[in-house]
């Protein structure tokens, strides 16, 4: 900020160092040698981190706001009450009350990017420099009116961006009930009701294989989960693909950063690199083979590949047998909880032999291809309203901003001369408290302002 102020009516252009004091956090107090815990006789202290260790001694009594000085999230405050220290690392802020209102100040110095900053690898805030700049100031009661009306705001964004968390969650809830209902023969029920149906017909030639493989159907597994329909078959889930593992070849980062090309890289997660040739030509199913991700699922453990592409060593490479619907396959190899079939814990692996042994429910291929057409519906559906939580709660992250913005520039409550001159009252306008306050700190007897801090110059 610099150069004189554009001011609301009644508000007055100052610099914070004439109407708050300041200093530095105690250096002899150091954050590992102070108490983590709360206890009898132990009193707050703040770090840079915030209001985290406990000493057996006060430095500061009264209200005050401490900043982080130092590190990535310096500019950061805290307010601090009753008896308190500050330790190494921060800055201690106490403003003149009869002026400035204290929480009104602590919109103004919670903003990160109202601090001067210095350094690169450790930013600090430059404090001098950041109180030596115009400071728009209020009437004090407008002061608190933009407080309040603040405060309030942001409990309405809190409560905002908390149901659109809340929606994300039953976003993720419903594509996982979704890959259940796929695979359980919940989500096509209705192609099973009589009249007979697509259900009823007798399986295709091309699923001999298969079938000559199947297990019989459980009525259940025990736990109360909900067994496959009648006419579909439980076969090893090796049964229904062809394994295309041994044409894999993994390519060191150094080797295709030589080698960039038009074709995509594929490792257990997705594509993470192109080059320039290719070992697949077709439509494969890639199932990760190793990596947290397999129990974490954080995202998918299949997913289909379609074209010319290369895959390196940490993800299978099926393709399903005739008669077998390769999105049917996707959609359940992603709603299977693996832990039972994977090994390792440091580095979570599903072997060849696991994954082939996995039992496999599978539908008549028509019924295979319906899952598919109404999975992909509902996740389309999904994925349309995902896309506007996200730009919901990306507008609700811009909120507080532009909230702030609105109070310090005299747009957020009406100002104190709007207020006055529509009661029909008088009021003090902000240069007119400043020079009172000076004039009392001028006068006989003055002493400066208590509270714990230092007085104002």
């Amino acid at each position: 900020m610099s150069g004189r102020l554009r001011l609301p009516e009644a508000w007055a252009e100052t610099t914070l160092a004439s109407i708050c004091a300041h200093r530095t956090g105690s250096s002899k107090l150091i954050k590992g040698k102070l108490h983590a815990e709360r206890r009898p006789g132990r009193y707050q202290a703040f770090s840079a981190s915030g209001p985290d260790v406990w000493c057996d001694r006060w430095e500061h009594e009264g209200e005050a706001i401490v900043v982080s000085a130092v590190g990535t999230r310096c500019g950061k405050a805290f307010k601090a009450r009753g008896r308190w220290s500050a330790i190494a690392n921060t800055h201690v802020v106490w403003p003149d009350g009869r002026v400035i209102d204290l929480d009104y100040l602590f919109l103004h110095l919670n903003d990160e990017g109202f601090w001067v900053k210095g350094g690169s690898a450790q930013p600090f805030v430059k404090v001098r420099e950041t109180f030596e700049r115009p400071f728009a100031l209020p009437p004090l009661p407008e002061q608190r009116r933009i407080v309040a009306k603040v405060e309030a705001l942001l409990a309405e964004v809190d409560a905002a961006k908390a149901r659109l968390a809340r929606a994300s969650l039953v976003l993720r809830r419903l594509r996982q009930a979704v890959l259940s209902a796929a695979c359980s023969g919940r989500l096509t029920e209705d192609l099973r009701a009589p009249p007979p149906s697509l259900a009823a017909a007798p399986p295709p030639a091309e699923l001999a294989e298969p079938l000559a493989r199947a297990w019989p159907l459980a009525a259940s597994d025990g736990g109360g989960a909900r067994p496959p329909p009648t006419s579909w078959a439980l076969c090893p889930f090796g049964a229904l693909v062809d394994n295309h593992d041994g044409k894999r070849v993994p390519l060191s980062s150094t080797v295709r950063e030589r080698r960039r090309g038009p074709y995509p890289y594929y490792g257990a997660s997705g594509i993470i690199d192109s080059i320039d040739g290719y070992r697949f030509d077709g439509d494969y199913l890639l199932v990760a083979e190793d990596g947290a991700n397999l129990l974490s699922r954080s995202t998918a453990v299949a997913f289909a590949a379609s074209g010319r592409f290369w895959v390196n060593n940490h993800a299978h490479v099926l393709q399903p047998k005739p008669g077998v619907v390769l999105g049917y396959l996707e959609l359940l190899l992603n709603s299977l909880d693996l832990q039972h079939h994977v090994t390792g814990s440091a580095q979570p692996k599903l072997t060849q032999a696991a994954l082939n042994a996995i039992p496999a429910p599978l539908p008549p291929t028509e019924e295979q291809a319906e899952i598919v057409r109404r999975a992909r519906a509902l996740f389309a559906l999904a994925g349309a309203i995902e896309e506007r939580v996200t730009a919901a709660a990306a507008r609700a992250d811009r909120l507080p901003q532009a909230i702030l913005a609105r109070a310090f520039s005299g747009e957020l409550v009406p100002t104190e001369a709007e207020l006055a001159r529509a009661e029909g009252r008088g009021y003090e306008p902000a240069d007119a408290l400043l020079r009172r306050v000076h004039a009392e700190q001028a006068g006989p007897g003055a002493s400066g302002r208590g509270g714990g801090g230092p007085g104002l110059a």
